[in-house]
């Protein structure tokens, strides 16, 4: 039995085993979790937008324990009130980049989600890809941002508008690194 979590719920009710509970994990996140990675507009960056990649799963504030045995499996993130919902729902949430590429992604590339493949696959790609840096380059930033419109088409932006955007900063740090001071 997992007793680790004796003290959240009775370990009679959790499966007998940890690779048991980790199944019940992605059946968990398939049915309430989300791989979401944001484009936020943010004028003090290089190219004036950031991606932002955030895992979270919500469960309703009855059942705590659930999003509470998340954190200890994973050993990081934190549970907030759901925006819009704080009276009745809670989020288990892991937006450190750090968090996510070393703890959440190998985990959902071991124990493959189902229902959520397809969003965790992109997902995954792109903490992988800002890891590496690859953020800080502008052709390879304008291909992950056309990544992250793949992955949904609801998107407040136009794709279209955000690599002009991001062109038209790049041209002009250009344009000022090649003025001759003096």
């Amino acid at each position: 039995m997992l007793y680790e979590f004796s003290d959240l719920i009775d370990p009679k009710r959790l499966p007998s085993r940890l690779k048991y509970l980790h199944y019940y994990i992605v059946g968990l996140v398939d049915g309430e979790g989300c791989f979401s990675i944001s484009l936020k507009r943010q004028e003090d960056t290089r190219f004036g937008w950031v991606i932002d990649p955030v895992f979270h799963v919500t469960q309703s504030s009855k059942h705590r324990e659930v999003l509470e045995i998340l954190r200890r499996v994973f050993k990081c993130g934190r549970i907030i009130p759901k925006p819009g919902q704080e009276e009745t729902t809670l989020q288990y949430t892991v937006d450190a980049r750090r968090h996510l590429a070393e703890k959440i992604v190998p985990f959902f590339k071991k124990h493959k989600p189902i229902i959520k493949w397809r969003e965790f696959k992109f997902f995954a790609d792109i903490v992988e890809a800002l890891e590496r840096g690859e953020h800080r380059d502008a052709e390879k930033f304008k291909e992950l941002v056309k990544k992250v419109y793949e992955m949904s088409d609801k998107r407040k932006h136009q794709l279209r508008e955000i690599l002009s955007y991001i062109n038209r900063r790049v041209d002009a740090s250009e344009t000022i690194r090649r003025v001759p001071s003096g």
